[in-house]
């Protein structure tokens, strides 16, 4: 019977795989930090854009009650309110 010949270390590898397989690994790392970033990134952008929304509805609700009010004053009141704000801006000698 032929005995099968098994290494018994691996074969020496070319200095230019040693090199390639370096860089793949680095390559690999640096997707996974790049990746990690881009995902907390995507989630503070979905954070502010959840704020933004409720900030959009806060003055959309701040805006009709104002319109709601000034709908029910008369335009003489309106009038005195617009002088008042142009003598209020006025600068003080």
């Amino acid at each position: 019977m032929a005995e099968q010949a098994t290494p018994t270390e691996a074969p020496a590898e070319r200095p230019e795989v040693a090199e390639l397989r370096e860089e793949l690994t680095r390559s690999r790392q640096e997707v996974l930090r790049l990746r990690d970033l881009l995902i907390g990134k995507d989630a503070e952008v979905g954070t502010l854009r959840g704020r933004l929304t409720e900030l959009e509805e806060g003055s959309a609700k701040l805006l009709a009650a104002a319109t709601r009010v000034r709908a029910r004053l008369p335009g003489s009141i309106l009038v005195l309110a617009a002088g008042l704000r142009k003598l209020l801006r006025r600068p003080r000698n």
